[in-house]
């Protein structure tokens, strides 16, 4: 934790010092190592305390020869934070501290080294001590492919690398880094450069850390915390998939809308499309041939089947895009075509939303209680089923109004039409049928019903068009 601190300090300041404190953090796991096969061993067990002896002398001696500007600096980084947060707030500050001062590279090194530490131990241990470098090398490839040795050595790994709150932080911090890097080779694969969601490596890293805590990881007996760290595993894998469709739904729409005919960024959203429906089903293959009938299973179950619908529903929207793309005149039933296939789908996620509620509080009363779990129930019954029921009633008496305006306008007859011989004044296409409003101008019933979800007016001379 000393050495934390003070990378803290360093990196955050002078960005020199990250590498080269990363580095003495590399060097204790190799002390370690080395303790049990070098001939100077008796030495080495001193470098631990070198390390942090030297580690401690900059920022010690820096705070005491400049006590009065130190002083001064707190007293402008106390009036700084202030204004900071009364502009941006304190979740801005939190984040940009955190940013600044490389908190997440400093758990991630943490966790790193101490797990090439208990690896170093747990060969050695296999080892016997024996020091011959013919056996050594032999002791190594017979490693290699040992495939059981290895599996419980991962096992070990995992258990010890989220025993203390401090290690549950680390392990975060990576598997953060590693959602981030996947996420990174999904945006490039789809061709992607103006993404705007980035935050996937952030959003996995504190939906990891909330299970562990709602898990109670930490307290748990070797075997148990194993097994809720795989389900953990299995619930982060259900919301990746989620994050990558995310990103190809946009990207699917803006191809369908924008008439690109680049086959290869085509290709590659629906190879990814086609992953996101093959990945979850072999996955709700494998829970359910190898796990019980639980309440975790159906949670993992429906975050999966959410997934597939999800997917299923971006491509019906985007045939229907593609179909009107290749058309040579408007399709007036596009938008009520669009409209059913998302409300099929919205319906079909706030029916999951509801059962992953029921679900959460049987576990809430029966199995496991706790505050934590209390508190996400109450954010997932607000926003996932009440804002969404909200949101759902609001588009539908939208678009109800909007079709009793309509009808309660005049429709052209084709005498009219031939004598108005002109655009939709929307979209600029021809008028096969029409609407007439009040004030006597001539536009598509399904372009005047976009433009009255918006606002109740002409488009033209901004009258009233329904009284």
């Amino acid at each position: 934790m000393i050495l934390a601190t003070t990378f803290i300090h360093l990196a955050g300041i002078y960005k020199p010092f990250a590498s080269f404190l990363a580095f003495l953090y590399l060097i204790l796991p190799y002390q370690a190592f080395s303790s049990y096969t070098s001939p100077y061993r008796l030495y080495l067990i001193y470098l631990p305390s070198i390390v942090l002896v030297f580690s401690l002398i900059y920022p010690i001696s820096s705070v005491i020869y400049n006590s009065q500007k130190t002083f001064y600096s707190l007293c402008d980084e106390i009036n700084w934070i202030k204004a900071y947060m009364r502009d941006l707030g304190l979740f801005a500050l939190i984040e940009n501290q955190w940013n600044r001062l490389n908190i997440p590279y400093v758990f991630r090194i943490f966790w790193i080294s101490r797990v090439v530490l208990q690896a170093s131990v747990l060969l050695m241990e296999k080892n016997q001590g024996n020091l011959n470098a013919k056996s050594m090398a032999h002791f190594f490839i017979s490693v290699i492919f040992d495939t059981t040795f290895l599996l419980e050595c991962l096992k070990h790994l995992l258990v010890r690398g989220c025993e203390t709150i401090v290690a549950v932080l680390g392990m975060t911090s990576v598997l953060s880094g590693i959602t981030y890097r996947i996420g990174c080779l999904i945006q490039s694969f789809l061709m992607i450069d103006d993404y705007e969601d980035r935050s996937i490596g952030s959003i996995s890293a504190i939906l990891f850390f909330i299970i562990a805590l709602q898990n109670d990881l930490t307290s748990m007996d070797p075997e148990k915390r194993l097994q809720r760290l795989y389900r953990s595993f299995y619930l982060l894998f259900a919301a990746m998939l989620h994050f990558f469709h995310n990103m190809v739904s946009p990207s699917l729409f803006s191809l369908s809308a924008s008439r690109n005919l680049s086959f290869t960024r085509h290709f590659r959203a629906l190879i990814v499309c086609a992953g996101l429906i093959i990945s979850p089903y072999f996955f709700l293959i494998y829970l359910w041939n190898n796990h019980t009938l639980s309440t975790w299973l159906l949670a993992v179950s429906t975050f999966c089947i959410e997934v597939i619908v999800k997917v299923i529903i971006t491509l019906l929207i985007y045939t229907l895009f593609m179909i009107d793309a290749f058309r040579s005149s408007i399709w007036e039933q596009l938008d009520d075509y669009v409209y059913y296939v998302r409300t099929v789908g919205n319906l079909i996620e706030f029916i999951f939303g509801i059962f992953l509620f029921l679900n959460g509080s049987w576990i809430l009363i029966f199995e496991s209680g706790g505050t934590i779990r209390a508190l996400l129930m109450c954010i997932h019954a607000y926003f996932n089923i009440w804002c969404q029921a909200i949101a759902g009633l609001k588009t539908f008496f939208k678009r109800y109004q909007a079709l009793q305006k309509i009808n309660s306008l005049k429709e052209a007859s084709p005498e009219q039409l031939e004598q108005f011989d002109d655009v939709c004044s929307i979209c600029y296409q021809e008028l096969s049928t029409a609407r007439i409003t009040k004030c006597n101008h001539y536009f598509h019933s399904v372009c005047l019903r976009k433009w009255l979800y918006l606002q109740d007016i002409c488009p033209l001379c901004h009258r009233a068009l329904c009284s």
